[in-house]
């Protein structure tokens, strides 16, 4: 059993390039321990409107008196939608946004739904993975009958005013902004569900977002930050505005992934924005692919370009030991065991109708250096797949390591050409 950790250990030291202390797993066992005793998943689904109109939905955490929003969701009529929410008393007020103004006005068909269904963790048989199919759903059933006596304004300006609910969406940072630190990337890794609490999800912008401008998103990997990209940003054309997507890295892609779905689905019923590319470092790449398996038509139309850099879309094989013998294991790396089955559902994805996927992949340890088979963290089988290279429009390698490849002169290079066209292979001398 000793010589089996030691190995865990090593391996895990060659994956996320860290020495793993015990410290750190102890960190990561409390913070799981939180979740399991403190948090748990709403799944709900509106039924009861077939005018095609956005249906807002609320969780609103009642103290006393009052009510505060926790969380809310714009979906469409039969759509089912899960917030992750800590233990305490809620309702759910929705309503058919009929007129389109993300407000609700009376005569508006909705619903009101008080202590609704929680599919708390700890009532949920002890198993290391969340089954989103087997959990619980709260009936939303929209009435004309229904009159909310609150009033309920979702743009975007008013919930703001409530920090929880919206505070990281479209906020406007620098690339030294505080929640891009190293503690905050290493609790994202090891303490989830705290980054989830101090830090939160974050959909972030360098100046204010201009609705008619064209937009790249960056998804960083797994241990990492959008600070990944600084240096790789000059690349993109200035006509470009950039979305930073942030989340905590030791959540399961399968959260991950619908969040940023959810959180782009928003921004494109929200701003009808005119084109979305996407950069992906990493893990981002699978983030990506089950974002893109998850996003709604209207938004998927809006996706031009998928730019994948040493994404492991294979898998990690040593990460099924990992998962095997660790004495905890971070729910991130089961999606990433080879054969998993977030893996398996990614696979699935036809990307033959957009977005254009370019694969940018890896197969040294350092810069210029000679061919290794692998490039110090993924191998260029798992980089390789049968299904990524099928789906992709073009396939680039670069000589260069995991981590070093994003500031790589060719990676920017190739970026800045992609960016420009990007409906087939581009070239660029001595690259």
């Amino acid at each position: 059993m000793i010589v089996i950790r030691q190995l865990f250990l090593l391996l895990i030291l060659m994956i996320f390039g860290l020495v793993v202390s015990s410290c750190a797993l102890k960190d990561l066992k409390d913070d799981l321990d939180v979740a399991e005793e403190e948090y748990g998943y709403f799944k709900g689904q509106a039924k009861g409107t077939d005018d095609g109109s956005g249906v807002l939905i609320g969780l609103f955490r009642r103290e006393q008196d009052s009510m505060t929003i926790a969380n809310f969701r714009t979906v469409s009529s039969g759509e089912s939608l899960y917030m992750l929410v800590p233990k305490a008393d809620y309702s759910v007020l929705a309503f058919a946004d009929s007129n389109g103004d993300f407000a609700y006005q009376p005569g508006e068909p909705a619903a009101r739904v008080n202590d609704p269904i929680i599919n708390w963790f700890s009532d949920m048989p002890s198993q290391d993975r969340v089954d989103y199919e087997a959990m619980q759903v709260q009936q939303i059933e929209l009435s004309n009958n229904t009159v909310l006596d609150q009033k309920l304004d979702f743009s975007i300006a008013t919930l703001r005013e409530a920090p929880r609910a919206s505070e990281n969406f479209l906020r406007v940072v620098t690339w030294d902004d505080e929640k891009f630190s190293a503690d905050n990337m290493k609790r994202g890794m090891w303490e989830p569900i705290t980054f989830q609490e101090e830090v939160g999800f974050g959909l972030y912008v360098l100046r204010e977002f201009d609705p008619t401008q064209k937009s790249v998103l960056l998804v960083h990997g797994i241990l990492d930050t959008p600070r990944r990209f600084e240096s790789l940003a000059n690349a993109i054309p200035s006509d470009y505005q950039l979305l930073l997507f942030h989340y905590p890295s030791g959540f399961p892609l399968e959260h991950t992934s619908y969040v940023l779905s959810e959180v782009l689905d928003e921004l494109v019923r929200r701003n009808q924005i005119p084109q979305l590319d996407i950069i992906a470092h990493s893990m981002g790449g699978l983030v990506s692919k089950g974002m893109i398996y998850q996003a709604d038509a209207t938004t998927r139309q809006r996706m031009r370009l998928f730019t994948s850099i040493a994404s492991p879309f294979g898998g990690h094989a040593s990460l099924a030991s990992g998962a095997r013998w660790a004495p905890v294991v971070a729910p991130a790396w089961w999606a990433m065991t080879p054969n998993s089955p977030y893996l398996q559902t990614i696979d699935r994805l036809d990307l033959s109708q957009g977005p254009r996927h370019h694969l940018i992949f890896t197969f040294s340890h350092e810069a210029d250096g000679k061919s290794e088979g692998d490039d110090g963290v993924v191998t260029v089988k798992s980089q390789l797949t049968e299904s990524a290279q099928g789906n992709a429009t073009a396939i680039y390698g670069i000589a260069d390591s995991h981590v070093g490849v994003v500031d790589n002169p060719c990676t920017s290079a190739l970026l800045t050409a992609i960016l420009q066209d990007g409906t087939s292979r581009v070239t660029i001398p001595d690259c």
